[in-house]
């Protein structure tokens, strides 16, 4: 049996999560350097969670997709 192709839901849905992951580590670490004043340490560590959390992500999802 074929393969559906991705629906476009499913693509925004990623898409955006990827997004939020990236924007909320960001934040998360903006927010943490102007309380402890170590500007751009948390902002980079929080940049870098958000990027390898967008990447598992998009990763497991396409995989799921690829298997079937």
């Amino acid at each position: 049996m074929a393969q559906q192709p991705l629906g476009v839901w499913e693509l925004v849905t990623l898409g955006a999560t990827a997004v939020g992951c990236l924007v909320g580590g960001l934040l998360v670490g903006l927010a943490l350097d102007g309380h402890l004043g170590t500007l751009p340490v948390w902002t980079l560590i929080g940049l870098t969670a958000g990027i390898v959390c967008a990447s598992v992500i998009t990763y497991v999802r396409i995989r799921q997709f690829l298997r079937g």
